[in-house]
């Protein structure tokens, strides 16, 4: 409840404010201090389930920000023969050009011991991400699904993966539960067609994680969790998520 003075009478308006969706926040001084304690979280996961079951199942964002968590992560001491990576999203462009998700992890996570992960790419050779989407999607769903850690990048839009603001099919890429574990993305946002895990292949992990840098990323965060008419992903995340998101977060 809020209490506001908005007259020169001093008239008190009570308005109502429903409780922000919950996050269990992880804050930090700096990104470097951040990398290293959200490699050494995720990585408690992954051997968590190695011990459960045998293997685990990791999904990633790309982009800048989660290079020297990557790189951390690269560092970790577990059974990286039995851990399956799979990028959240990817550019529909060549495996080795400065765009490419599959690039950003064989650069940073896919290094010494962690080399021996078994990395599963979205991207194929076909023309375009519609081409590939029925192997694609088999794949995943055999060999990736259903995940133990995601950990979710946010951008300034409030997008996630690749699921833009302007997404076409919200009815498959940001509904909670559904057959469709990867879609198929072209938006105004994106320079480069895309291919993306939806929302209901994202949630199939128990352990979500977000990795939001900035003062600004976080008052998108901060308004999306309290406004309920917020149609923007990240909110469809934080209200759908049937486990309380960690939110890794540094100025």
């Amino acid at each position: 409840m809020r209490t506001l003075f908005n007259s020169p009478l001093a008239e008190r308006l009570t308005v109502l404010t429903p409780d922000p969706l919950p996050l269990r926040e992880h804050l930090f001084d700096d990104k470097s201090q951040l990398a290293v304690a959200l490699a050494k979280a995720v990585a408690a996961d992954l051997r968590g389930a190695i011990a459960r079951r045998g293997a685990a199942r990791l999904a990633v964002s790309g982009g800048t920000t989660p290079r020297a968590f990557l790189t951390e992560l690269s560092k970790q001491t577990l059974d990286w023969a039995h851990v399956t990576v799979v990028p959240v999203d990817d550019r529909w462009v060549a495996p080795d050009h400065p765009r490419s998700n599959e690039r950003l992890l064989r650069e940073t996570l896919f290094q010494g011991a962690a080399a021996q992960a078994q990395l599963l790419p979205l991207r194929r050779t076909t023309p375009t991400p519609e081409a590939a989407l029925l192997p694609v999607l088999t794949q995943v769903a055999n060999e990736a699904l259903p995940l133990d850690v995601v950990v979710l990048g946010m951008g300034e839009d409030g997008h996630v993966a690749s699921l833009f603001p302007d997404l076409v099919r919200r009815d498959i890429g940001l509904q909670p539960s559904g057959r469709a574990p990867v879609l198929a993305i072209r938006s105004a946002s994106a320079p480069e067609p895309r291919i993306t895990l939806t929302l209901s292949a994202i949630l199939t992990a128990p352990s979500l994680y977000l990795h939001i840098e900035g003062a600004k990323k976080r008052d998108v965060l901060d308004n999306a969790a309290r406004d309920p008419r917020c149609t923007l992903p990240i909110r469809s995340v934080l209200a759908g998520s049937p486990v309380v998101p960690m939110l890794y977060w540094s100025p």
